[in-house]
């Protein structure tokens, strides 16, 4: 008798550690200036200092992330998003979202532009990729917010299933097909990889 398919299980990932590993491993072969513009990991003293002044703790999600890279240096962004915030990126920009942000807003209910414990990780010109720190139905989801418009959430059901996917469009890149749901990454051939 074949058993029907359990329901409420997360899928299996590797960890955030792991699929940075694997995308290291793979600029560094097919795009080395794109790997030099990737920080050295942040301490935990600064990722500490970051939770202090936010008033939580990240997402785990994140955090290890930051102890991976702490950012990048890049103009449009090492992975298929703007680029990547360090610790202290994470702090000022959503301090300057939080100041300008209204809870009580009543276009909140329906069209939110930001949320109480939405943790930019990545951005530019004001336009932030986010984790929803928060708890409830969106918790630990990536989603995006711009600078003038609405915010939305991607789909992602955390930062590690979307590394994990980067990882495996990059390493599979030459399979010529897409690895869903990122498209392979591209390269111009200046030692930098695109999206």
């Amino acid at each position: 008798m074949i058993e029907p398919p359990r329901i409420g299980i997360s899928p299996v990932v590797a960890p955030v550690a792991e699929s940075w590993h694997l995308i290291d491993g793979w600029l560094a072969k097919h795009a080395p200036a794109s790997r030099a513009a990737l920080r050295p990991p942040a301490s935990h003293q600064a990722i500490d200092r970051a939770e202090e002044r936010l008033g939580f703790t990240l997402p785990p999600d994140l955090r290890e992330s930051l102890r991976c890279h702490d950012g990048d240096t890049s103009h449009f962004g090492v992975l298929p998003c703007d680029p990547l915030y360090s610790t202290q990126q994470i702090v000022e920009t959503r301090n300057g979202r939080m100041s300008i942000w209204d809870a009580d807003d009543p276009d909140q209910l329906d069209e939110p532009w930001w949320g109480t414990l939405w943790v930019p990780f990545a951005g530019s010109d004001g336009d932030e990729h986010f984790i929803d720190a928060g708890p409830g139905r969106w918790h630990n989801q990536l989603g995006h917010a711009a600078h003038d418009d609405s915010a939305h959430f991607l789909g992602w059901p955390s930062l590690a299933v979307w590394l994990h996917c980067v990882a495996q469009a990059m390493v599979h890149h030459d399979d010529h097909g897409r690895i869903e749901p990122v498209h392979p990454p591209l390269l111009p051939g200046d030692g930098t990889v695109g999206w």
